[in-house]
């Protein structure tokens, strides 16, 4: 790659340039993909590895004393979240904390999280030109890579223009159909987090692996980002708290709740370390709050406690950090963090609330509406899993540690307790009334909301 065009790229990032840096992206993205797949083969964790290492440069940026040197500088970082994946460890701060505290090195590059999300789309372009038949490869980088009429590249390649436009007509046909899962009609597009609150997405997909579907399942790391791509209509479905889905569906994005995702499933865990002093909770809308406005008298570890939003991978090494003394977050965080004896655990949200609904599968509306049949099968594959999970939580627990990189034994530890359970998930209006309070305006005035618009038991 030129050095001096990199180089030049870095600086004009640096220069608050925001083509500059989704350039940056798209251009090593692939590159630092194909590394990240090397090193964790067999992996789901390699594209989190490179997302983080995207977080990395874009908070460190400043600190690179030699432009041309981003490429080598880059990989590094990969290879060091590679390892650190491998080894379970999980970095300390996402995206949606650097915003929170206006820590972002270059505020007008715009959203790193939308550069990242091009990058895919444009390595997934790439691998799929790569994987076309030689005689329409040639044809279409010529044609989409290099920009060439298809007058320029008959001449090139000694063909007449009728078969140039053939040959590209030919390769459009097989790109559409193996891009279909980033926007294609038909296509369920479903986002879930890594958390065994979402186990029956990781299950289901594990699971029946020999009977497809036109299903494409996505992690991620962030709340914030999830909401983002269900509301922009990057995903048309997602494992999601109930308070945030609502929060969306009141804002207009239209969503319909399917399928209870689980019941109970997360804990309050407090530092060792003397008294907590910054709770950690996931979502600014989040079940985690509305549980705690429900501990009517509070509890001492909570007294005069101030909040930040910390999403779950991140509160292990958040609370290592001493950035937060406590968190209330889905398992299996909690276990983790007694497995690691950075703290215990003085209560589980079932202890609030017993058989409380706290994520939920919603749709778009407008998916519901075209493709029923689809979303009907899918929800029927998660109730499949559910069973088989249920029956098995060792089954759940290697699931989930594939899927994650979380060691089994703190998985099976959750699942054998009880602490997050899978019965009854038929979705019900009366179990979303406790989240209604938080469905409010900015300024404080209610929003109107039709739960039993919202809330559909048909597929179930």
């Amino acid at each position: 790659m030129d050095t001096h065009l990199t180089g030049d790229l870095v600086r004009l990032a640096l220069a608050g340039e925001p083509q500059a840096w989704r350039a940056l992206t798209t251009r090593f993205y692939p590159l630092a993909l194909r590394i990240a797949r090397r090193r964790l083969p067999g992996s789901a964790l390699a594209e989190d590895a490179v997302q983080e290492a995207f977080l990395t440069v874009f908070r460190s940026l400043p600190s690179l004393r030699e432009p041309e040197a981003f490429p080598a500088w880059l990989l590094a970082i990969v290879r060091s979240q590679c390892t650190r994946l491998a080894m379970g460890q999980h970095p300390a701060e996402s995206l949606d904390d650097l915003d929170e505290h206006g820590r972002l090195p270059i505020p007008q590059a715009g959203d790193p999280a939308d550069d990242l999300h091009a990058a895919r789309l444009r390595a997934a372009f790439d691998t799929a030109v790569d994987s076309l038949p030689e005689h329409l490869r040639d044809i279409t980088r010529q044609h989409y890579g290099q920009g060439l009429t298809t007058g320029d590249i008959a001449t090139a390649m000694g063909l007449g223009e009728g078969t140039v436009k053939k040959r590209l007509h030919a390769a459009r046909e097989i790109l559409r159909e193996r891009m279909l899962p980033y926007g294609g009609e038909g296509i369920l597009r479903v986002g879930y987090m890594p958390i065994t609150d979402h186990l029956l997405a990781m299950a289901a997909q594990v699971l029946f692996r020999d009977r497809p579907m036109p299903l494409v399942q996505r992690r991620y790391l962030s709340w914030h980002t999830l909401c983002e791509d269900l509301r922009r209509g990057r995903v048309d479905a997602a494992f999601i708290m109930a308070p945030l889905a609502m929060r969306l569906e009141a804002e207009g994005t239209g969503l319909v709740h399917v399928l209870d995702a689980h019941h109970d499933g997360s804990s309050l865990s407090v530092s060792s370390g003397g008294r907590a002093r910054r709770l950690g909770l996931p979502a600014p809308y989040s079940t985690h709050q509305a549980l705690l406005d429900l501990l009517v008298g509070g509890r001492s570890e909570l007294a005069g406690m101030s909040q930040a939003v910390i999403n779950p991978s991140y509160v292990i090494s958040s609370m290592r950090s001493g950035k937060i003394d406590a968190f209330f977050c889905a398992e299996p965080w909690g276990a983790k963090c007694m497995q690691e004896k950075l703290g215990r655990t003085v209560l589980f949200s079932k202890d609030i609330l017993p058989g409380h609904t706290c994520c939920i599968l919603a749709v778009r509306r407008q998916f519901v509406r075209n493709h029923p049949d689809v979303v009907r099968d899918y929800v029927r594959r998660l109730l499949q899993a559910r069973d088989r999970v249920r029956d098995d939580p060792g089954l759940g627990a290697e699931v989930q540690s594939a899927c994650t990189g979380i060691p089994r034994d703190v998985v099976l530890s959750v699942l054998r307790r009880g602490i997050v359970t899978f019965d009854d998930l038929t979705p019900r209006v009366e179990r979303m009334r406790l989240f209604l309070p938080q469905i409010k305006h900015d300024r404080g005035t209610a929003v109107p909301f039709d739960l039993c618009r919202f809330v559909c038991p048909d597929f179930v």
